[in-house]
């Protein structure tokens, strides 16, 4: 299963196109598949049944459904939504249902919609923007108020297929049954929760087109237990790695906690900290799983660049680093950061780099690169922006390939947070995870999830290399578990009441249900 945009599924039909499966195929397969879901639901024979048609081929795909519902024994109407079709291949299919006597077609204006059991929406597809007419908005809202089996085509009409938003009056569809693959702002709200229950139909599509096109895939929980290594009864500590985190200051103790515990959570064998006293003192007295490396904190109670000696011949004995959590933006933190990249470079180590430690980059992401550093950095939009040094806002209007050329100028796994997390390899695959809420929209968020990545990063073994191609994996599925764990919290808390720890305390729950 993958997601793409309306450009990148126009790609995506063109190539298909090209490699001889025609357009006109494409709508044949879709408009039988979208009719094969009501027949394999409902009985029926003897049942009316509307469909409504736009201009376009999405109109054309719900004369194909007309068509074949009718040879079932179904009463069917088509409802003409606007003049007749305007591309080449729907009018073909307009034409073949013209002459067929057991479907009866007229403007929607004359359709009564209150009789029939199954609807069907087929009136605008992918490319849809703005708000509905108000023709039909009104016949919507009839729409809504019957008891008719409702399925969309494609994307119910009225819902962006990139935002998720929808216009006023779309109806909640019990089906939509979409094609080749899911389109992004299905998976977004309110589109979601319109769409109902989610059927992708293979018309011909090849995964390897949709690839080329830029499609993406989503996580779910069997891609992401795949990336929790079994823990049998043979395994010990050493089995799941030896985790280094450096974190912390004297003002900000708690998000060196908070990544301490991901990582604890998530399966890493052993979790050492490495910080200034004050932070030890206090992560210490709540976290007694974790071991401590006490470091020589500068005037600013950061950690000093004193420190960098101890601090890589610390790495040389770990199979997985942290960096950045808490640690602040002194020339001492830049200085660490920088030699550190080295080392993990040096000692093939994998590094997972977030918050001060992204934003001790910002200027210099070439050494990433030039250190041949297998890292993970997990950038918030603005930290995004100043890594590839342009605004926030130019980031937002499309994280996914700004994610995409910040991991191809570092080589790096980028995890660009927000709604989605896009997940992008240096090569360019590309995963999404939809999991999490508004609950996370506070600070510490960050924190436990770097400790989670660190801690599946660390239980994979990512530093060997026969395991080196699990970053990706292992880093996709952190993202995802996290905001699986944060799902449970709210609903238990709520999203106002929840804090990035009852994330953390949920873990256990996700891991559960994952069978790990």
């Amino acid at each position: 299963m993958y997601i793409v945009t309306p450009k990148q599924m126009k790609a995506t039909e063109e190539m298909t196109d090209k490699s001889g499966v025609s357009y006109l195929e494409l709508m044949e397969n879709a408009g039988a598949a979208a009719a094969a879901e009501i027949i394999k639901r409902l009985d029926v024979n003897g049942k009316k049944a509307l469909i409504l048609c736009g201009k376009g081929n999405n109109g054309g795909d719900g004369y194909v459904i007309s068509r074949h519902l009718a040879d079932k024994g179904t009463f069917v109407t088509v409802a003409i939504t606007s003049e007749k079709p305007q591309t080449g291949i729907a009018f073909d299919e307009y034409n073949r249902i013209c002459i067929n006597k057991n479907i009866k077609i007229q403007p929607l204006s004359e359709t009564e919609l209150q009789v029939y059991d199954i609807i069907v929406d087929a009136v605008f597809g992918t490319g849809f923007h703005g708000k509905l007419p108000d023709d039909i908005k009104k016949a919507f809202r009839e729409i809504s108020s019957t008891d008719a089996f409702k399925l969309a085509v494609d994307i119910p009409s009225g819902a962006d297929s990139i935002s998720g938003k929808c216009s006023d009056d779309v109806p909640y569809f019990d089906v939509t049954v979409t094609f080749g693959a899911i389109k992004a702002g299905m998976l977004h709200m309110p589109a979601r929760k319109h769409c109902g229950e989610i059927v992708t139909a293979d018309i011909g599509i090849t995964d390897e087109t949709i690839e080329k096109s830029g499609g993406i895939e989503p996580m779910d929980d069997m891609t992401a237990a795949m990336s929790v290594p079994e823990r049998g009864e043979l395994c010990h500590k050493g089995c799941f790695g030896k985790l280094l985190i450096i974190a912390g200051s004297d003002s900000m103790s708690g998000a060196a906690a908070m990544n301490v515990t991901g990582a604890l959570r998530s399966g890493a064998g052993l979790v050492r900290l490495a910080s200034v006293p004050k932070v030890i003192d206090r992560v210490g007295s709540g976290i007694y799983e974790c071991t401590f490396t006490e470091l020589k904190p500068n005037a600013g109670g950061g950690i000093s660049a004193e420190n960098i000696p101890e601090i890589s011949e610390l790495i040389s004995k770990m199979t997985c680093v942290s960096l950045g959590s808490g640690m602040g933006m002194s020339e001492d933190s830049i200085k660490i950061t920088e030699s550190v990249v080295k080392v993990c470079g040096e000692k093939n180590i994998p590094l997972i780099i977030d918050a001060d430690g992204l934003n001790c980059l910002a200027g210099r992401i070439d050494i990433i690169r030039n250190a041949n550093c297998r890292a993970v950095l997990t950038p918030h939009p603005a930290e995004l922006g100043r890594l590839l040094g342009i605004s926030s806002a130019e980031v937002l209007a499309d994280r996914q390939a700004m994610a995409k050329k910040l991991a191809e100028l570092t080589g790096a796994v980028v995890c660009a947070k927000g709604y989605p997390t896009y997940i992008v390899s240096p090569d360019g695959r590309t995963r999404a995870s939809f999991t999490g809420n508004g609950g996370l929209s506070r600070g510490g968020s960050g924190d436990v999830l770097t400790g989670i990545i660190s801690g599946l990063v660390s239980s994979n073994r990512c530093d060997q290399p026969e395991n080196g191609d699990k970053l990706f994996e292992a880093a996709s599925a952190g993202v995802y578990i996290f905001g699986a764990a944060a799902d449970i919290a709210a609903d238990v808390l709520s999203k106002t009441g929840m804090l990035p720890t009852d994330a953390a305390m949920a873990l256990p729950d996700v891991f559960a249900r994952l069978g790990k």
